[in-house]
């Protein structure tokens, strides 16, 4: 047998004999525990009645306003800046394949790169057709700018809806993480034919709802994470 005495120094003690074993248990069977009552008592005490001031009351509904409020102006810019983000690719597409009519564009997407550059991605289009499309996109700054923002804006209201949590989170963190036409269909569909947000029946109308409920949506259809590129 082991014991660990309180000093933590570790002594071996002989193990009882079989012939030993039996009159232990009818050692122990006939021992009472007894309890050790401390000679020095005290009571315990605890506050269950914490008083808040109109002060303090006050200024927590004043700061639960200033988020909502902050929230509501986020996903207003963020709400625009998918909407832009969405009409100046859409452009582009059309103006390449304008020029090359041979070219799938069917399923070309959308996202930044570590650097914040704008990358395309498809699987009907070569390295180089990729390449060759890229350096006709680079010279497109409102689609940049617009898609930053949009990165911006998703960090910002993640922020306020959680302070603690995504503290550390900046607008570069989300670079490669979000493909524009992915998180454009994710988001289409939390709208259900049947149900919550049946009413609205377009992308465009589905993209014009109000910032609440667009700031909703966007952050279900973030969720689990849209696929991170190398």
């Amino acid at each position: 047998m082991m014991e660990i005495n309180r000093s933590r120094n570790v002594t071996s003690q002989p193990a009882p004999t079989r012939g030993e074993q039996p009159a232990l248990k009818q050692q122990l069977k006939g021992s009472q525990l007894q309890l050790e009552v401390p000679l020095n008592s005290a009571k315990v005490t605890m506050q269950t009645h914490v008083r808040v001031s109109k002060e303090d009351v006050k200024t927590a509904e004043d700061e639960a306003k200033r988020i909502a409020l902050a929230y509501v102006d986020a996903m207003e810019k963020t709400q625009k800046a998918l909407k832009t983000s969405l009409s100046e690719f859409e452009k582009f597409k059309t103006e390449q394949a304008n020029k090359n009519p041979n070219l799938d564009l069917s399923d070309l997407d959308l996202y930044q790169d570590k650097e914040g550059n704008l990358k395309l991605n498809s699987g009907k289009l070569s390295a180089s057709q990729i390449t060759d499309l890229e350096t006709a996109l680079s010279g497109n700054e409102k689609l940049k700018d617009a898609f930053t923002q949009l990165h911006s804006g998703i960090v910002e209201g993640l922020q306020l809806k959680d302070s603690y949590q995504y503290a550390d989170l900046n607008a570069s963190s989300l670079n490669g993480s979000i493909r524009l036409n992915e998180l454009t269909e994710q988001y289409s569909k939390q709208f259900h034919f049947e149900g919550f947000g049946q009413e609205y029946k377009t992308l465009s109308e589905r993209l014009d709802v109000d910032a609440g409920l667009f700031g909703h949506f966007l952050f279900e259809a973030m969720n689990p994470k849209v696929r991170t590129f190398a």
